[in-house]
């Protein structure tokens, strides 16, 4: 019996030679990197206050009433200082129990003495020369802490602007002191990168001040924006 002859064909492929381009690699760019910087102070004209009223006693209920009616003096006194000069507003309330700690040595649970309400306030006042009778108005209403003063700018995209405009005339003066030392000449700004940083101007002596039986004297002070433009620029 004649068994058919079986062909194997082998298909070579033909690999074609890449296609070259022009054999001359295309100049990596040479380039100058700066950082510019610039600032703008001015006197800061708004101030965000926060108080805060906290209550203790035996059940989570007695906190709750009494931290309610005591913040509802504070808010009412706030606002009554504060008439159309911005606005108050409740930011964080919590009631949560207080423990007596184990002695050494114990080793049952901690035992539940009592519960803690408090009430956190917030005030956004538009005049400066308010915030020292804010300040007496809610400790002599009831507030026992005050959390923090931070004094701000209304036209603070004006003072951001001024600030990195002065940035970008810092780079550039930079740029070209760099590029007559090496002796060569800019083409063009490649890439920029900008950071800004307002700097806000706090009060630190709020506690001590607040326990005063005078006027609490507040002083913002000068505030500073800053701002760092970090520019690349090519050389030719």
């Amino acid at each position: 019996m004649h068994r058919p002859r079986v062909a194997l064909l082998l298909l070579a492929t033909a690999l074609a030679p890449p296609v070259l381009g022009d054999e001359r690699a295309e100049e990596r760019r040479r380039t100058i990197a700066v950082t510019g910087r610039g600032e703008e102070k001015a006197t800061p004209d708004r101030a965000l206050l926060s108080f805060a009223v906290e209550t203790t006693a035996g059940r989570a209920t007695e906190a709750a009433v009494e931290n309610a009616r005591r913040s509802a003096a504070v808010i009412a006194a706030l606002k009554s200082a504060l008439g159309s000069d911005g606005t108050v507003g409740t930011t964080h309330y919590t009631i949560e129990p207080r423990y007596e700690s184990a002695r050494p040595g114990e080793t049952r649970e901690p035992r539940i003495t009592g519960y803690v309400a408090r009430n956190e306030v917030q005030v956004e006042c538009g005049r400066i020369e308010k915030v020292g009778g804010l300040l007496d108005a809610a400790t002599a209403a009831g507030a026992n802490s005050v959390r923090g003063l931070q004094f701000s700018f209304a036209k603070e995209d004006e003072l951001l602007r001024a600030a990195l405009e002065k940035a970008g005339a810092d780079a550039r003066a930079q740029a070209e002191s760099v590029a007559r030392g090496l002796g060569v000449r800019l083409k063009g700004v490649l890439s920029a990168a900008t950071s800004i940083r307002p700097i806000p101007v706090r009060f630190a002596a709020m506690e001590a001040a607040a326990t005063r039986e005078v006027a609490t004297p507040i002083e913002p002070g000068e505030g500073t924006v800053s701002a760092s433009l970090q520019v690349t620029y090519e050389i030719e």
